[in-house]
């Protein structure tokens, strides 16, 4: 990896990040091969599932099975309020899913918004999933409201908007050409199937991942409609 490169891994989905025991944890493994570490330290950010304890736990034990330091940041019960020290020491952050507008809230509130952007611009590397995806971009696509799909703002770490399973539900692609038809549309936007994540280098996409065949996704570079892009399946 350049010395110099900024890394961004955005998942459309936290079951393909935390694998089953017997499977190997292959984006695990990728986000660890962005760091340049044989054994990165990597923090776990669970405000979007309110610092769920069954969630730390998978993570906690992803980082047995993949050979990772594994750190937790729960905003829900600091030890320490001074953003300074959310990520230091940290080669990686993963952004763990949930609650979209929850997430955002949260890390407005502790100035973690502000701690991510100072970690990412000094090289620590950039992940998420599916709330965590969102997250990062200008607009990202949520249920945080069951009952309907609806644009939340992100933090504009990456450009555009970000729609995360693009094929569990129907109305999701409706919800994303709504917002696309609005005021507030911003490009590119990218509809990414579940099993599917995506790699920025310097806010630019660079290469699209699967886990398996069936897992795709599209791109809108400019409200011209959604184009299938090339994904490499990995194993």
């Amino acid at each position: 990896m350049a010395k110099n490169t900024r890394h961004i891994l955005a998942m459309s989905n936290s079951s393909a990040f935390f694998a089953e025991p017997s499977t190997t944890p292959v984006l695990a493994k990728y986000l660890m091969g962005l760091t340049g570490k044989d054994r990165p330290t990597i923090v776990h950010v669970g405000a979007a599932n309110g610092d769920s304890a069954e969630k730390s736990g998978k993570f906690f034990a992803l980082a047995q099975i993949a050979g990772f330091e594994p750190r937790h940041l729960n905003l829900f019960a600091l030890e320490d309020g001074n953003p300074e020290t959310f990520f230091t020491g940290a080669d990686a952050i993963y952004i763990d899913g949930g609650s979209t507008r929850n997430l955002r809230a949260l890390l407005k509130e502790w100035s973690a918004d502000k701690a991510l952007k100072r970690a990412y611009k000094n090289g620590v590397v950039l992940s998420g999933a599916s709330a965590g995806a969102n997250i990062l971009f200008e607009w990202g696509m949520t249920d945080s409201v069951k009952t309907r799909i609806e644009a939340t703002r992100g933090l504009g770490i990456l450009k555009g908007t970000m729609s995360v399973h693009s094929d569990v539900r129907e109305d999701r692609g409706e919800a994303l050409e709504k917002h696309l038809n609005g005021i507030d549309a911003t490009y590119p936007a990218y509809a990414i199937n579940d099993g599917t994540a995506l790699h920025f280098e310097n806010e630019v996409l660079h290469h699209a991942i699967s886990l398996n065949e069936s897992a795709n996704m599209g791109v809108d570079e400019n409200g011209e409609g959604l184009i299938p892009h090339p994904v490499s399946q990995i194993s």
